[in-house]
């Protein structure tokens, strides 16, 4: 018996070690969103591990995309597509919002990848309601976050995988 639980943490060990020195246990993405009335936009920065995205856009294009080896303008393609699907927003007369593309940023040495990109929202984003399961069919233990601002005021959406979207409200 001692044997056997020997060689299976040494399995586990060596699993471990081969994973890669990137390998993490908490799947998060937090995302910004301010509310800019001049433009009639949320302007959206959302933050994901680079191991866990390039994981979940290779499982949806069935290939491996990889943010090092993937022409620039092919995985920014597969990721504004996987991001439009699984970032949501419907605007207050529930009518669903466009992300307009920004651009990305990489932070490689704190393995972080971060999107930018608009959503119009003529009428304000109170009222407004938002989905973020980015990662979340890929990781059950995913968490989303989301910041959302307009004028000094501020709430918090938090996901969980398989939730629906939430409303932005402000508290008064």
């Amino acid at each position: 018996m001692r044997d056997a639980l020997r060689a299976a943490a040494t399995a586990v060990v060596l699993l471990l070690a081969t994973a890669g020195g990137r390998a993490h246990s908490i799947h998060t993405s937090v995302a910004e969103a301010d509310y800019n009335a001049a433009s009639g936009a949320l302007e959206v920065s959302l933050r994901v591990f680079i191991d866990d995205f390039e994981a979940a856009l290779s499982v949806q294009a069935r290939r491996r995309l990889s943010l090092e080896k993937t022409p620039a303008a092919e995985f920014d393609e597969a990721a504004r597509a996987y991001l439009a699907e699984k970032f949501t927003v419907l605007a207050r007369d529930g009518k669903p919002a466009e992300l307009r593309w920004v651009g990305r940023e990489t932070k490689a040495d704190a393995n972080e990848l971060w999107f930018h990109f608009e959503v119009p929202l003529p009428g304000g984003v109170e009222g407004a309601r938002l989905h973020h399961n980015a990662l979340g069919e890929q990781f059950p233990n995913q968490i989303n976050s989301v910041r959302v601002r307009d004028s000094g005021r501020q709430t918090t959406l938090v996901f969980l995988p398989r939730q629906n979207g939430k409303l932005v409200r402000f508290r008064p």
